[in-house]
């Protein structure tokens, strides 16, 4: 079975379009990292906090010297004008452009869905590209045993998912921390908010590697590609999208709405009465269980 592995994996990391892929993610970092950069400013965030004072004091001091008209009821009983034109200005707080490090978290949520389907995509790609070209006979003609022959190649493709998604959030944490640290700002960066980011990272590359072992299966069963992403975004583009909204109960047993608890760590009352826990028991017996059937399908089918 090592041996298998060792193969699989080198036929997946030689395959063009998973380079091609690779390349453009990379690119997407650097592109990322240097436009928050630029965007990014600490005196900028200083000047509009100056000009938003300025601007906040103007307003009381009109108030006070009644450029603003107030009717007399407005003022609460035993409050002086000076008062309440204090209160009522509110306080000066400008857009801040600076970019915080602490929102790293919401970053990582929403990049983990392009990973996701990175994933399914070049799983469903890798087997369905072998029976398009044929060589699945010439494979088992080495290694007759289907079964080691599909979860090898699935297992590679899991892996491979969970550890490019985490090597991706590492890359892009990298390079966006150049933006905080020189011009924006760490302000909530602490050993709570690592373990925070570290959880969000490893679960997405979990979900990942899901979507890679049912993307693999899908197109282990079509046989082939297209049929398997065909299949699969419209159900998770119309079927759930469409029964969610008319059956609202259903969603519980969907897999965007469990992804979308476990991705975020906690309980989602307005999507779904799930916890994080059963989402991730759900999600990983949908994988195991179309893993199975692609298995069960691989063994027992003509492969002429």
């Amino acid at each position: 079975m090592r041996t298998l592995l060792s193969v699989e994996l080198r036929r997946l990391l030689a395959r063009r379009l998973v380079r091609i892929m690779g390349i453009a993610v990379l690119l997407g970092v650097v592109v990322a990292g240097v436009a928050t950069t630029a965007k990014s400013h600490r005196a900028t965030f200083a000047t509009l906090q100056a000009e938003a004072r300025a601007a906040h004091e103007r307003a009381v001091a009109q108030c006070k010297r009644g450029a603003i008209p107030i009717p007399a009821e407005a003022i609460p009983p035993g409050e002086s004008l000076d008062q309440f034109c204090q209160e009522s200005m509110g306080t000066a707080v400008p857009q801040d452009p600076r970019f915080h490090l602490s929102h790293l978290v919401d970053v990582f949520k929403g990049t983990t869905v392009p990973m996701i389907l990175l994933a399914w995509i070049l799983s469903a790609s890798f087997i369905g590209a072998e029976w398009h070209a044929g060589t699945v006979t010439t494979l088992l003609t080495w290694e007759p045993r289907r079964p080691r022959v599909l979860l090898s190649k699935v297992i590679v493709c899991m892996a491979v998912a969970f550890v490019a998604t985490v090597l991706f959030q590492a890359l892009l944490l990298g390079a966006l921390t150049p933006a905080a640290v020189l011009r924006g700002t760490t302000e909530g960066v602490n050993g709570a908010w690592f373990r925070h980011l570290s959880g969000v990272v490893l679960r997405g590359a979990a979900l990942a590697s899901m979507a890679a072992g049912i993307g693999f299966a899908l197109a282990a069963i079509a046989r082939g590609t297209a049929a398997a992403l065909g299949v699969a975004f419209g159900y998770l583009l119309v079927v759930e999208q469409l029964l969610g909204g008319v059956r609202p109960g259903w969603r519980s047993w969907f897999f965007t709405w469990n992804a979308a608890v476990f991705i975020h760590g906690q309980r989602l009352r307005e999507a779904i009465p799930r916890s994080p826990r059963e989402s991730a028991l759900l999600l990983s017996l949908y994988a195991v269980g179309a893993v199975a059937l692609g298995v069960a399908a691989f063994r027992t089918r003509d492969i002429t």
